[in-house]
């Protein structure tokens, strides 16, 4: 009986050693983030460009969206309440307002005026 004790204690304390991690200091880590972002070559932009949403329009440094400018910009209005629309006519979250503490949604944009 004290065999098999000390046979399980010892296979419990071997899958443990094993499985503990070893985490590199804060400063590791950093260094390692900075060396990475030294590698990429000179042509690869940190920046991404913003492509427009199915419910956007972008004029002179202002961007248009909501409800009526997207119906503005489809052929097919129809398409815009299909739950079974493809992706291209955008997602009804696009046109939620959303309460900044909450984050619930509190109404619906019809259309807004972005600077």
């Amino acid at each position: 009986m004290k065999t098999l004790l000390t046979l399980a204690v010892s296979l419990l304390a071997a899958t443990a050693v094993h499985a503990q991690t070893v985490t590199p200091p804060d400063d590791a880590m950093q260094t390692q983030i900075t060396q990475n972002l030294v590698r990429q070559p000179p042509s690869q932009s940190l920046l991404t460009p913003r492509f427009e949403k199915a419910n956007e329009i972008r004029r002179n440094g202002l961007s248009y969206s909501g409800i009526l400018v997207e119906l503005a910009k489809t052929g097919h209005p129809l398409e815009l309440i299909n739950p079974a629309a493809p992706a291209e006519y955008g997602s009804a979250e696009d046109n939620t307002a959303r309460d900044p503490i909450t984050h619930r949604v509190s109404g619906l944009k019809l259309f807004s005026i972005q600077f």
